[in-house]
């Protein structure tokens, strides 16, 4: 018996009203049955209070109200005796044409207490069907991991034996580890099936039913082969402690085709720590930091579409020798900190591109320290790096070597700080062609307190209110002995003003003034 038209039936039988009929909930199932090249209603029951002479089998189309047949039950319990049996087979099924149809179970139909329970079941109205399966591809891998499986049911026309595509039957589709579901034919008795599989997949049965026809489809799991070429390190790796030494490859696979592709987005890691992503071409490259001797093992991150593959380079006893040479630091008049040098070894080598990651640190009273900034040093090149943080009046500095731990000699950097007060530019509205005045006066910080600076640059500069104007420097001023100044313009037009103190001796910071907007009628 098929298994298409299993219906949900409630655990008690519900009596209707007097001289009405009610649609209820039977304890039974129907389904279909082909015998001697004809179409029958299988009736399954679960209630020993429903005869089976007391009942007939509605057949509608699916979504319908129009009855198209109605038969009765065709076996028969004994009179006045229990009705031991569980299936009892229908009359013959005379359809229209084939198709799936929806069965009514009706209990003492036309009676008083007659009872219906609607869309107990379906109907595949169609004798001999016969189901083929096919798949666009006859294994699972990394290149095939969405197969599009495809198949037709035909069946045999009850009315006049023609070989006809079988519309709308329910197939059911079982996977093997896990899954399934249900499929239905189109018109045209056909039917597709996407199947995704993954990284963790094996291989898969997948079986295709309608009625007692069965076909299968068996599905391999085919792992690729990783090729992982490394340009570097190669043979033995000679390096200080604490650096970080240039590793190189590629990463390809041979393809269902026989071909070899790159590998992209695949992880590598190296010593079992780092992972690099490899890139669209199948290339990668890292750094590699060295805390001790011994074999270092390079490898694709496990995949379940490839085979594994490995390559290893051997470290030697790695020397505590790095250094930093010509290191020099250095704070400008605009707070900027510099530090030059280069990172070298004391002795022993180092492989080309050789690198380690150099921190830049301050500290107010040298001795506690924070970390400001860091870069990669090339062993053996010059470097120039600044961090964010400014300089202030008096602090200090060094580099620190964090692979190794090691820190350079530090520097107490600052210049004394400046400030441009009372600076303004007056008067505020002015007629074109009258005089502006620029003044203020230029302290410096002593300790602290704060005194006048006398004998120093200060530059005047202007900016105008068109679209796209820039600074330009319109004049200069000294500092009296009491730290002011005062510097006369002729106004000219619409514009912003600013007064700079830029031209510093390397023992003070500059100082910038505020901008003043004057409008000129």
């Amino acid at each position: 018996m098929g298994t298409t038209a299993l219906a949900v039936f409630a655990s008690t039988l519900i009596t209707a009203p007097a001289a009405q009929a009610a649609d209820v909930r039977l304890k039974s199932r129907t389904s279909t049955q082909e015998k001697d090249g004809k179409i029958h209603a299988v009736y399954e029951s679960y209630d020993d209070h429903v005869r089976p002479e007391d009942v007939s089998i509605r057949i509608r189309k699916k979504g319908g109200d129009q009855i198209l047949d109605t038969v009765r039950i065709a076996d028969r319990c004994a009179p006045e005796s229990d009705c031991w049996d569980m299936e009892f087979l229908s009359e013959p099924v005379t359809l229209p044409e084939m198709g799936v149809y929806t069965m009514d179970v009706v209990v003492r139909e036309g009676q008083a207490d007659e009872l219906v329970h609607r869309d107990n079941g379906e109907l595949t109205y169609g004798l001999a069907p016969r189901l083929t399966v096919t798949s666009d591809r006859q294994w699972i891998s990394y290149d095939n991991h969405l197969i599009t499986v495809s198949g037709t049911l035909v069946a045999k026309d009850p009315n006049t034996h023609e070989v006809k595509p079988f519309a709308g039957a329910g197939l059911y589709h079982r996977a093997t580890p896990g899954g399934g579901g249900w499929l239905w034919t189109n018109d045209e008795g056909r039917f597709t099936d996407t199947l995704h599989f993954f990284e963790d997949s094996t291989d898969t049965r997948h079986e295709y039913s309608f009625r007692s026809e069965r076909e299968t489809l068996t599905l391999p799991f085919r792992k690729q082969e990783l090729k992982l070429k490394v340009d570097a390190p190669l043979g033995t790796v000679n390096a200080p402690y604490g650096s970080e030494v240039p590793v190189r490859g590629k990463l390809t696979r041979i393809a269902d085709d026989g071909t070899e592709k790159p590998v992209l987005r695949h992880g590598i890691t190296i010593g079992g720590k780092n992972i690099l992503p490899t890139r669209k071409d199948g290339t990668f490259s890292g750094r590699y930091t060295v805390k001790q001797a011994g074999t270092v093992k390079i490898a694709p991150s496990e995949w379940g579409w490839f085979n594994t593959t490995a390559h290893s380079f051997e470290v030697a006893k790695a020397p505590r020798t790095s250094k930093f040479t010509s290191l020099k630091a250095s704070a400008d008049k605009d707070r900027k900190v510099t530090f030059t040098g280069k990172l070298g070894v004391t002795e022993d080598s180092y492989p080309a591109g050789t690198t380690a990651l150099v921190a830049m640190e301050h500290s107010t009273d040298n001795k506690t320290w924070s970390n400001v900034g860091t870069f990669t040093a090339k062993y053996g090149a010059t470097f120039t790096q600044s961090p964010a943080k400014k300089a202030s009046t008096s602090s200090y500095w060094r580099l620190r070597h964090t692979g190794a731990d090691l820190s350079s000699t530090s520097f107490k950097l600052g210049r004394k700080t400046t400030q441009l007060v009372d600076d303004d530019l007056t008067p505020e509205g002015v007629r074109k062609g009258k005089t502006l005045t620029a003044k203020g006066s230029l302290i410096q910080k002593s300790g602290s307190s704060w005194k006048s600076f006398s004998g120093q640059t200060v530059r005047i500069y202007f900016k105008a209110s068109a679209k796209g104007a820039t600074w330009k420097k319109l004049g200069t001023t000294k500092t009296l002995s009491n730290g002011t100044f005062s510097k006369k313009f002729t106004a000219q037009q619409d514009g912003t003003w600013q007064i700079r103190y830029v031209d510093t001796p390397s023992t003070h910071y500059a100082d910038y003034g505020r901008e003043d907007y004057i409008d000129v009628r």
